[in-house]
């Protein structure tokens, strides 16, 4: 847990970059770090023969480790995904072998039993966000560029709404005209 508030706060201060070519940069260098890691943890954990739900939790230092990384750099990588998509899912488009290797992560860390409700709600989201599963109907990432300018869009429309509504209605009925004196009726 300890470690996942210290890689909830490298993420935040990854989105509080201003510059989009040093987001990319940086989620670029992590997301490599991240899929070598998962890669290695991946092939330990397949040697080992463990299999989450099927097998005894493992004992061996090792595929401890191998598991504790995969859970650890899944939930990172999850972080960085619905926080920066945009960049993410360009970065991955790039990369096919990771998209790969993330379904795997994702499926693997599900089936271990050992996520807190919190981890398991994330879990969720990116299966959603990597079209893994079907999304629920109400199912936005509110980090999305798409989202952003629908949200915008529809600020816009209200705004426009609301001016038109603000047109002074003229009153019904006889009325006196201005500017005509009794004299010159």
């Amino acid at each position: 847990m300890k470690r996942r508030r210290e890689q909830l706060e490298a993420v935040k201060s990854l989105v509080a970059i201003d510059s989009y070519e040093k987001q990319h940069k940086m989620v670029t260098l992590m997301a490599d770090k991240i899929f070598s890691v998962i890669e290695k943890c991946r092939v330990e954990l397949q040697t080992s023969g463990y299999i989450p739900a099927n097998s005894s939790f493992p004992h061996e230092q090792d595929v401890l480790d191998a598991l504790a990384n995969t859970l650890e750099n899944t939930a990172l990588f999850g972080d960085v995904l619905l926080r920066l998509p945009d960049i993410t899912h360009k970065i991955l488009k790039s990369k096919p072998e990771w998209r790969e290797l993330i379904q795997w992560s994702v499926a693997f860390v599900n089936k271990t039993n050992l996520l807190d409700k919190q981890t398991i709600k994330l879990m969720h989201l990116v299966s959603q966000e990597l079209n893994i599963v079907e999304k629920d109907p109400d199912y936005v990432n509110p980090y999305s560029e798409n989202y952003k300018r629908k949200q915008e869009e529809q600020l816009m429309a209200s705004t426009i709404t609301a001016k038109k509504k603000k047109k002074k209605e003229r009153r019904k009925g006889p009325q006196l005209s201005r500017g005509h004196s009794k004299g010159e009726l």
